[in-house]
């Protein structure tokens, strides 16, 4: 369950609360990021800030979703699912390394599947990014038309076992060539279940936001 303090959210990253209503499911509460992009329309789906909240999680609750707004959280599958199927959204995904190095990729037509298809990352769009940085590839691509992966319902093309080898759930594939839910500031140990977008280079911080397109 995402927990919320409207009274405080960091300075560093925030932004405003705000319920939105998505037709026949419900209202529930998002965090619009205006920090980051310096726009006030990007709804924050997953965040990596801290540390603090463990990402290597059941079924159950990457449905529901998890974390805090001030901190770490991951939206929940479902939300995602009935955002991006109630209109068509861009994503926008804000890296940052640990030589303070930030970048953006972003896809202009996201879109998640429901739970009949194990919350299938469906689409993706057109990939926008830095072409002569070699971090910044679209390496989101390889994880499209896949299930999501968590270590009790494994979905992967490669034995079944690839969200227990990489410490979080995602899209994978064979297994991973991204996964931004990984362990948080791994620098030693095994490279590929740290949280990263390219090489298995470790991240210090990430945003994943969506908007209407």
């Amino acid at each position: 369950m995402l927990k919320i303090n409207e009274k405080r959210i960091s300075d560093s990253y925030t932004s405003s609360i705000h319920s939105i209503y998505v037709p026949n499911y419900g209202s529930f509460n998002v965090l619009f990021d205006k920090h980051i992009t310096g726009e006030t329309d990007w709804i924050v789906i997953q965040q990596r800030v801290d540390g603090k909240e463990n990402f290597f999680r059941d079924w159950n609750t990457y449905v529901a979703g998890f974390g805090s707004f001030e901190g770490d959280f991951f939206l929940g599958l479902e939300k995602i699912h009935r955002l991006t199927y109630s209109t068509r959204y861009q994503l926008k995904i804000r890296m940052e390394d640990f030589d303070g190095i930030i970048r953006y990729v972003s896809y202009d037509n996201f879109k998640v599947d429901g739970k009949k298809t194990d919350y299938t990352l469906s689409s993706l769009g057109q990939y926008f990014g830095d072409k002569d940085d070699h971090f910044a590839r679209d390496n989101l691509r390889w994880h499209e038309g896949m299930k999501f992966s968590t270590f009790d319902n494994e979905n992967d093309l490669l034995s079944q076992y690839c969200a227990k080898v990489h410490r979080g759930g995602w899209w994978y594939n064979r297994c991973a060539s991204s996964n931004l839910n990984g362990q948080f500031s791994v620098t030693d140990g095994s490279k590929s279940a740290q949280m990263y977008w390219a090489d298995c280079l470790p991240l210090k911080s990430v945003q994943m936001m969506i908007r209407k397109y």
